[in-house]
């Protein structure tokens, strides 16, 4: 909705501005804006409809003169842009408006340099099947890159040895190939013509040690390739990612965004949680004496602290989705208040860990789950002010009334919400018979949920809503004012 009113507006502007014959500083402020917004909207679609969105508004000038002003600042936005494929967009608005002549450009040396600009990158935008090279490498051995499909990823680094910035990209390159050792292969390609230079330059520089990754050093003296046109090698470093299939998935990429790249497509090991092993681990773990909420807290953060700086996130998500799957089932309130702190501070807050779409179902989408019943009625808040008919337990007495849930009037009040016919609740009423005998300041309500449910769905509704129960008997434990001291808590020894 809000992009479909940014077009209204934008095509509002672009009447008001039909059959003027100048367009000022003003009008031209007021169009840049709009436009500004609504290519800032359109920009997560996709080239494919931005192409469309600029065809759209160009055509709805009537003007030439505000035709023209829009399609330049249509243009000159992608050509300008460090977002990765808008450069398809530019060349999409130069063939369909200026090289047809519907548009013209300000000049000749414009339109020239527009042309030169499309020339060396129409065949290689995002999408496209990366262009075939026949070159040899440093051995004198040919290479025919990109005739055939392969069975893993490559990259396509072009770079010279007198380019002070390629040597500080290819530091950086060396350095996460050699730490990372992705299974990937990796064509350096020089585009100059010193053999000399070029081979002092590999040994110095480019000597990459990497199991998995294989380096090859290719080089076109005579550029017979054709490697500049191809891949619009203007000026370097330039560097492509490019898939097993040979569509190219990268370009004018530098090592931080390869690296973000690759980072995101090898972390992708599928993980099973929650196995039958993983579970007796955790079991044992925990029957060693690990009770307490703190207890779970000083794991979790073990955990974190000895597998996260080191970089095996591969094991730290293992190790997490499992004690999430540990965790969830289990009753008490060191178990829940431990699930909280998992869910909330290693699995919901760290989207650099949990990457795969595995992950996003299997752990993401149970811990959004968990943390949604596990975010009500925290220690801290105040209970909710809900009128409930419940049965009052204050010494000897049963006193069946409404009981507003924040007022109960103990200096220690204990809610138990039970269901019928369970054994575990029985046994939490039982124990809060003999609490209410020992303990005159304390005061237990009972709520009975099955009841609240067939005598009102709306107030079952919206306890179901205020409070976790998912699994009864549910226990909470407030002061005198109200304010919860422990929930999931139990009455048993």
């Amino acid at each position: 909705m809000k992009k479909f009113l940014i077009a209204i507006s934008l095509l509002l502007c672009l009447c008001c501005f039909a059959g003027a014959q100048q367009l000022d500083s003003l009008k031209r402020a007021a169009l840049d804006a709009r436009m500004s917004e609504y290519l800032a909207a359109i920009e997560p679609m996709g080239t494919d409809v931005q192409k469309e969105e600029c065809d759209f508004l160009i055509q709805s000038c009537t003007d030439s003169l505000v035709r023209q002003y829009v399609a330049l600042s249509l243009y000159n936005s992608y050509f300008g842009s460090k977002v990765m494929g808008s450069e398809a967009v530019a060349i999409h608005i130069l063939d369909n408006w200026f090289i047809t002549g519907k548009v013209k450009m300000p000049n000749e040396i414009d339109f020239l340099n527009a042309r030169i600009f499309a020339e060396f990158n129409r065949q290689s935008l995002v999408g496209m099947k990366a262009p075939q090279l026949d070159v040899k490498d440093i051995k004198g051995e040919w290479h025919n890159l990109y005739a055939e499909p392969s069975k893993r990823h490559s990259v396509l680094y072009f770079y010279d040895t007198d380019c002070s910035k390629c040597k500080i990209e290819t530091i950086l390159l060396r350095s996460i190939l050699e730490s990372e050792d992705y299974p990937i292969d990796f064509y350096a390609f020089y585009v100059g013509n010193n053999e000399d230079a070029w081979k002092k330059y590999v040994a110095d520089r480019f000597d990459i040690l990497a199991e998995n990754t294989r380096v090859t050093h290719l080089w076109d003296p005579e550029l017979d390739s054709d490697f500049q046109r191809k891949y619009g090698v203007i000026q370097t470093p330039r560097m492509y990612l490019i898939k097993p299939d040979g569509t190219i998935e990268g370009r004018g990429l530098d090592t931080d965004a390869l690296f973000y790249m690759l980072q995101k497509k090898f972390e992708t090991v599928d993980l099973e949680y929650g196995k039958d092993e993983s579970m007796q681990l955790f079991e044992s773990i925990f029957a060693s004496g690990l009770s307490s909420e703190n207890d779970i807290k000083t794991l979790v953060n073990t955990m974190a602290d000895t597998m996260l700086p080191s970089g095996d996130t591969v094991m730290f998500r293992q190790m997490a989705g499992d004690l999430l799957y540990f965790l969830a089932p289990k009753t008490g309130s060191a178990y829940k208040e431990g699930l909280a702190y998992l869910t909330e501070n290693y699995i919901l807050d760290r989207g650099d860990i949990w990457k795969t779409q595995d992950d996003s179902l299997k752990v993401v989408g149970f811990a959004e789950i968990m943390n949604d019943l596990l975010s009500k009625a925290r220690p801290g808040r105040t209970v909710a002010d809900i009128k409930v008919p419940g049965v009052l337990l204050k010494g000897s007495k049963e006193i069946r009334k409404d009981v507003r849930l924040n007022k109960v009037g103990g200096k220690k009040n204990v809610i138990i919400f039970h269901t019928i016919g369970c054994h575990i609740c029985e046994a939490e009423i039982a124990a809060a018979h003999k609490l209410v005998a020992e303990d005159k300041n304390a005061r237990v309500l009972l709520v009975n949920v099955d009841a609240v449910i067939s005598s009102s769905p709306s107030l079952a509704n919206r306890l179901f809503n205020a409070f976790d129960l998912s699994s009864l008997p549910f226990i909470l434990i407030t002061d005198k004012k109200g304010v919860i001291q422990r929930r999931y808590a139990t009455l048993q020894n």
